[in-house]
């Protein structure tokens, strides 16, 4: 039965280990654990198509809690299935979440999964792949996951640690907006260098984006007490702030994703938040509906 829109759910905000983390005794991690408000679960998002049908973007170990947020968030009954899955990369939060479409769990069966075929490659050497018809896509190439859908994805590589295999960002294109899944990459500089752009906004342009869903796994390089930031490679959300600067008439919204246990702006009523605010950009909330 058609719905008349494209809408995206962002499912979750949090890096690949959540809110709360494994192992981790922050503040933050602790107040999730007793309040399960506050938890945030591995970024993925999910779109329903035009004809009611629905995509999956990313499969954490969440996956239960993805599929009832996205449910209640538009209003559609408990045990949904997700018609496909697109994922952007290997690395274990984006893909922990394969087996539960196994025997184990749903018992699925020639689900369309959407990859490249450096992602499709590694899935299929961990035995992962027997739920799925896996499809390996070419980055650039727009493509329907189903017919009837209304709505078109494009893979958009970019840099992301590849020893297991290369990063896509995911860009969705809808009747009215196109929007950038962007939750990995390593650093601003490689990105804009591999498309030739000069700076995020003449990216941005290029691509069409009227939202971006952006890495923002950090806040700025002190965030983590005894540990190099740099060696863990993403962009802060201070960077790419000193970057934008404020939001212009004509900048696509920009909301920030993928941000790990650690970084302040994940309290809205924090300095950090406040200032991602104050610049006319925002911290993506778990649940928010966006359409297309």
């Amino acid at each position: 039965m058609g719905v008349g829109s494209v809408e995206l759910v962002i499912l979750g905000v949090a890096q690949d280990g959540g809110v709360p983390q494994a192992g981790c005794s922050c503040r933050r991690c602790v107040a999730a654990l007793a309040d399960p408000s506050l938890r945030r679960h591995p970024v993925a998002c999910g779109v329903r198509g035009i004809d009611g049908s629905l995509h999956l973007i990313e499969a954490s170990r969440a996956l239960p809690d993805h599929l009832a947020i996205w449910s209640a968030a538009l209003g559609l009954d408990a045990g949904i299935r997700p018609d496909t899955v697109c994922l952007t990369h290997t690395h274990l939060g984006h893909i922990d979440g394969l087996g539960q479409f196994g025997i184990e769990a749903m018992g699925a069966s020639g689900v369309p999964l959407f990859a490249s075929s450096s992602v499709i490659e590694a899935i299929e050497g961990r035995g992962l792949a027997s739920p799925f018809e896996c499809r390996a896509v070419e980055p650039g190439i727009w493509f329907q996951p189903s017919d009837g859908c209304g709505f078109e994805y494009s893979l958009v590589p970019v840099p992301h640690r590849d020893e297991e295999s290369d990063m896509h960002a995911v860009a969705i294109r809808g009747p009215g907006t196109s929007i950038l899944f962007l939750p990995d990459h390593d650093d601003w500089t490689q990105t804009l260098d591999m498309h030739g752009a000069d700076g995020i906004r003449e990216w941005f342009s290029g691509l069409g984006v009227g939202i971006a869903l952006l890495d923002g796994t950090f806040w700025d390089a002190s965030e983590l007490p005894g540990r190099d930031v740099s060696q863990i490679p993403h962009p802060t959300i201070s960077e790419t702030l000193g970057r934008l600067g404020e939001r212009r008439q004509d900048d696509p919204e920009v909301r920030f994703v993928h941000m790990n246990h650690s970084n302040p702006a994940l309290d809205e009523t924090s300095e950090e938040a406040g200032r991602v605010e104050a610049l006319g950009w925002s911290v993506a909330e778990q649940s928010s509906v966006l359409r297309l």
